[in-house]
């Protein structure tokens, strides 16, 4: 019995005494005592955006090539092109352009996103500034992709306005291209429409 009360006395004793060495955390804050930092993809994406812009232009294929060549497949590609706007095409937040390609091309359709909302990956995936092993996980993948989506989307078609106006008007673009059967969809880099 004084063995099991001594040991009782002692778990006490040691809870009370390690009970003063406890620090309670504000939410928010553990970065300060950890030193990791919360991801932050809007953050990452704006300060990447330049760089990231500047080699999709670089490494950009003219679309009419790659259409009468093997075409995009299944992967991604970076292209650029011109054309005119056929046609203004809203489906809910997403608006989209129609182009009729100059040159020759395949049988394709084009289209070209313009927001508010964008499908896909294509920037993230054309871009070799950052990989999945950047990233902590794929949500964080995932984010980093709608950000620079978010980012470019600020940065080239938001300054345009761009609505039903723009049909019939030249457009030169480049950006990241997938195709999906006879659709290929471009996610812009940059823009222009004169």
């Amino acid at each position: 019995m004084k063995k099991k009360l001594a040991s009782v006395v002692m778990v006490v004793c040691l809870a009370v005494c390690l009970g003063g060495c406890v620090k309670v955390i504000d939410k928010g804050t553990e970065a300060q005592y950890t030193g990791e930092v919360a991801f932050d993809a809007a953050a990452d994406s704006s300060g990447d955006w330049g760089q990231i812009a500047e080699e999709i232009s670089g490494a950009a294929q003219e679309l009419t090539e790659v259409l009468s060549g093997d075409g995009i497949g299944s992967s991604t590609l970076a292209v650029k092109g011109s054309g005119t706007i056929a046609e203004y095409i809203e489906k809910g937040p997403k608006h989209i352009l129609r182009i009729e390609l100059d040159g020759e091309g395949g049988s394709e359709t084009i289209l070209l996103q313009i927001g508010t909302v964008y499908s896909g990956t294509a920037l993230r995936d054309i871009q070799t500034l950052k990989n999945f092993e950047s990233f902590t996980n794929q949500t964080e993948w995932s984010q980093y992709a709608k950000a620079l989506n978010a980012e470019m989307h600020t940065q080239v078609v938001e300054p345009l306005a761009i609505d039903d106006s723009a049909v019939g008007k030249k457009v030169t673009f480049t950006g990241g291209a997938t195709q999906s059967g006879t659709e290929v969809t471009i996610t812009p880099s940059s823009l222009t429409i004169e």
